[in-house]
């Protein structure tokens, strides 16, 4: 989950989902005359700041910051994709804001971060607290995903039960969730955000190779194993997909293969 090379080349989906994302919803965001500051959280690489949310941005925005728990995936981000008006730093949205940061910032963005974080409303509350009066944020992450159950059908293993054993820490706060959208709303009004949006739809994703799937999975492994384990890891889990039934044989071909992934995905626009 740290190895931002391994992410870079493995995150199509969630590159995939952030560009529709915005082509829908980057009409409602008001960019001010005179320039506005930025911030993506949890930016991993930065990839998705550089390459697909600064095409969003109007060209005289005065500054981007992307931030992440990670330090070596922030340390890289500035390696590669830092400019003149675009840094990089570490934050943890569910840990507390540096004094400089708060009511600093016209926009918050955020792509694939906030189901990572089990408490939400510190969450909700810390990006609120980020944005300047009359700011905004669009916000999109996992609601109901496969990749959760295979994690809870591993931790259940005899043989992955000690790696996996905070398995629930890493599972979506909405996986279960009858209805994601109104407890989301509820949060944020709450804390008194306005204009509050929350939309629920339905994604498919296909990965055309067993390979591409363990390299999207490694890519964004949470739990911490040995390096030698890593492996036999990925072959258990692929092993899961295949008892779920979510692996086609193209043309009864058994070395060309479409791996199905259907899942939800929360997209969130509020208002300060």
């Amino acid at each position: 989950m740290h190895n931002a090379e391994l992410y870079q080349k493995s995150n199509t989906m969630q590159k995939r989902d952030a560009q529709q994302c915005l082509e829908e919803y980057a009409k409602k965001i008001k960019w001010k005359n005179d320039g506005d500051t930025i911030i993506d959280i949890g930016c991993g690489d930065g990839s998705v700041t550089s390459s697909i949310l600064k095409k969003f941005l109007p060209y005289n925005y005065k500054r981007l910051v992307g931030c992440d728990i990670s330090e070596r995936m922030v340390q890289f981000a500035n390696e590669h994709h830092a400019t003149e008006h675009t840094s990089f730093a570490v934050l943890d949205i569910e840990g507390n804001l540096p004094d400089q940061m708060r009511e600093n910032f016209d926009h918050a963005f955020s792509f694939y971060t906030l189901h990572w974080i089990k408490h939400q409303e510190t969450a909700f509350t810390n990006i609120y607290r980020l944005l300047a009066k009359g700011g905004d944020c669009l916000l999109i992450f996992l609601g109901h995903m496969p990749v959760f159950d295979v994690y809870r059908i591993l931790a259940r293993s005899a043989r992955w039960s000690y790696w996996l054993r905070d398995v629930d820490r890493f599972v979506s706060p909405y996986h279960d969730s009858q209805d994601p959208e109104k407890e989301i709303k509820r949060i944020m009004t709450t804390i008194g955000f306005t204009s509050v949006e929350v939309k629920c739809t339905q994604k498919s994703f296909i990965y055309t190779s067993v390979e591409a799937l363990k390299k999207a999975v490694n890519a964004v492994n949470p739990f911490r194993m040995p390096a030698e384990l890593q492996e036999d890891f990925l072959e258990d889990y692929v092993k899961i997909v295949r008892d779920m039934q979510l692996i086609d044989h193209v043309n009864n071909n058994i070395n060309h293969v479409n791996i199905r992934t259907n899942y939800n995905l929360l997209i969130v626009f509020g208002k300060k």
